[in-house]
């Protein structure tokens, strides 16, 4: 009787430690899976909800397809201005061919400003883009141009967007700032909503490429330009002229970068074509390609490797000076720092970003 009582003690105790040994290892196993689960969440990128404002425009057509190949990136709209495109019905049409390229037609596109906010309109369209926008490249398969909204202005879908996702929409504005100057004007409060604005465009050095002094964008509109630099109140960075000047792709690059087989790829290199040729017939060195550079500092805010916090305004009265960005590098204004000027950039993340948007 007590050799039973001792037997069945032993099985007691083998039984007990091996439960034990089960629980531990369930135990160990939950917390392995829960770590695993907590590093994946921690692993995703936040979600980056973006509205681009173009006038494409070839380089709008890369900076497009560059922010549509990022996943961790929505693309809320697509708002469309006259700028590179001679009229803003023109752009909005180009932006849905680009969207139609990139297979992102679920992109919604609207019809913004038609004319600057003083109705000026010097420009000759046709050297850089082609006479119509895009490299006067034939459209042998047009997508559904009835797709482009018409029934809301594009300055209301910035007011209603930036309401529906306060301080969340990082605005990308890569033409002329007429739509962005607008909304303000319409609704003063959407100076403080975006979570942030990149504009392409201004000079930080009186270097022009359409005046002595104004680089285009905002020579095209320096009364929008001088409203969204002196009244928005959300973060703003800005990409200049001569910053672009001087990180441009060498044409070696540029070849191979366009060499692979690819839908986007073979429409970036056909809209390119006619300006490639003339640009190398003319002796330049680089392709200096502005737009996808402000939406790179988008997409990975440690591009730019030397940032400038400084006020700066836009001269609108200026003989020779009309549309020149004026930063006050000495802060003798006694006035606040309202942009960052994004300089130094890295080129070999830039060239990454370019690669992933012709994939």
């Amino acid at each position: 009787m007590g050799e039973n009582s001792s037997t069945k003690a032993r099985h007691v105790l083998l039984l007990s430690v091996a439960i034990g040994v089960v629980l531990l290892a369930l135990a160990i196993g939950l917390g392995v899976g829960l770590s695993v689960r907590s590093s994946d969440r921690a692993g995703q990128q936040e979600e980056k909800l973006v509205i681009l404002d173009v006038d494409p425009g070839i380089d709008d057509a890369i900076a497009m397809m560059m922010v549509l190949s990022q996943p961790a990136v929505r693309v809320l709209a697509v708002t469309c201005v006259k700028g590179n495109a001679r009229e803003v019905q023109m752009a909005s049409r180009n932006a849905l061919r680009i969207l139609q390229a990139a297979g992102r037609m679920d992109v919604p596109v609207y019809v913004g400003s038609s004319l600057q906010l003083m109705g000026h309109d010097v420009y000759d369209h046709t050297y850089w883009n082609g006479a119509d926008g895009l490299g006067d490249v034939p459209d042998t398969s047009p997508p559904d141009y009835s797709l482009i909204n018409q029934t809301e202005h594009a300055v209301l879908t910035l007011i209603r967007m930036s309401k529906a996702f306060p301080n969340q929409i990082t605005l990308i504005a890569l033409g002329p700032l007429t739509n962005v100057a607008l909304a303000r004007r319409m609704d003063p409060d959407i100076s403080s909503r975006f979570k942030e604005i990149i504009i392409m465009g201004g000079n930080i050095r009186g270097v022009g490429n359409m005046d002595i002094a104004a680089e285009f964008n905002f020579w095209m509109d320096p009364e929008a330009a001088q409203v969204v630099l002196r009244e928005y109140k959300c973060p703003m960075k800005v990409v200049p002229w001569e910053v672009c000047q001087e990180h441009g792709l060498e044409w070696d690059f540029f070849s191979s970068w366009l060499s692979v087989d690819t839908p986007k790829a073979r429409f970036i290199r056909d809209i390119t074509y006619n300006l490639t040729q003339t640009l190398q017939h003319d002796g330049m060195l680089t392709y200096d390609s502005c737009d996808p550079l402000a939406t790179a500092v988008a997409m990975d805010n440690a591009l730019a490797q030397t940032v400038s916090n400084v006020y700066a305004t836009v001269e609108t009265k200026g003989e020779f000076t009309r549309a020149q960005m004026v930063p006050d590098w000495g802060g003798l204004s006694q006035k606040s720092p309202n942009i960052d000027v994004m300089q130094n950039l890295d080129m070999t993340r830039y060239k990454e970003l370019l690669i992933e948007a012709v994939a």
